[in-house]
């Protein structure tokens, strides 16, 4: 089932589905806007792998969900991160790009499915086209030049979505030969296509957003302690970004125990709070979504 986006609003925020495993990440995910107090809505883009049952849990929820076309992804690209050490996750992710054509919308900021936003970020709509933060800020590696698809400001084009998916083979040779002069097997994924397409992106500063916009979780206790950003307040952190293969939703029980425990002992308090964070905007979420499902 698919719902066709909502044609007096010309702009939304947009996340995309490409498994049912991910549900729980867009409901905290629209509940995290809602808290914010959003102007503008949440929409779905929803992947051939995902079921109708969890198209109807949008319905419920009162999420828009757009029904995305199908995607003509070389197999061995497919395979490759089928097998990937690291970006096994990573097999679905290129339904993304659709995004980038996404009618009938002037302007979208796209966000990925594991992030919360614990600020209210609505001034992005303002932001130019590809405005977005730079990737992997933490302590140790140097400085990026590529942006971080996480999170994006987009004005779609009839024609962007076509020539993005006519760049993959290309794009996966380059990925090919790095990962092989490291020692590492094949993989790719949306970020480094969108980073091949816009190259001279690190050249442009006005399209880049401030890290507040986009902390990963991993490092989160290095932005407060070495960097100086704040939880709160009117200049801090808007949107937290869970990487990695395991979510916050997938931790339960004794893993959780087991994890916050590694946390503590780490001196890794910050990360725990944003999954504990993470948590409590999931659980709300659930509540609203069975108490609209018991409303006669």
């Amino acid at each position: 089932m698919s719902v066709e986006p909502n044609r007096s609003g010309a702009m939304a925020y947009v996340t995309v589905l490409s498994t049912d495993n991910y549900l729980p990440g867009v409901l905290a995910l629209n509940e995290s806007l809602r808290l914010c107090k959003s102007a503008y809505p949440l929409h779905v883009l929803v992947g051939s792998g995902v079921s109708g049952t969890v198209c109807d849990t949008f319905a419920k929820a009162g999420i828009p969900a757009i029904q995305a076309p199908p995607l003509n992804i070389p197999e061995e690209i497919r395979q490759a991160n089928r097998s990937s050490d690291h970006h096994r996750h990573w097999a679905g992710v290129f339904e993304k790009l659709f995004v980038f054509s996404l009618p009938p919308f002037q302007k979208v900021v796209l966000l990925d499915c594991d992030m919360i936003v614990i600020k209210n970020i609505d001034e992005l709509f303002s932001k130019p086209h590809m405005s977005a933060v730079i990737a992997d800020i933490g302590p140790g590696p140097e400085d990026s030049h590529a942006l971080n698809a996480g999170l994006i400001v987009i004005e779609p084009a009839a024609d962007l979505t076509d020539r993005l998916i006519a760049t993959l083979p290309e794009v996966f040779e380059q990925e090919k030969s790095w990962r092989r002069a490291a020692g590492r097997p094949p993989s790719m994924g949306v970020q480094s296509v969108i980073n091949a397409f816009w190259s001279d992106w690190i050249t442009r500063p006005e399209l880049r957003l401030d890290r507040k916009y986009n902390v990963i979780v991993n490092n989160l206790d290095y932005f407060v302690r070495s960097l100086g950003y704040r939880w709160r307040g009117s200049d801090g952190i808007c949107v937290l970004h869970f990487i990695g293969q395991v979510k916050p939703w997938m931790r339960t029980g004794m893993s959780f125990c087991r994890w916050a425990a590694s946390r503590l002992v780490r001196g890794r308090i910050w990360e725990l709070a944003a999954s504990v964070a993470f948590v409590s905007v999931l659980g709300r979420a659930r509540l609203r979504l069975r108490r609209s499902v018991t409303v006669p």
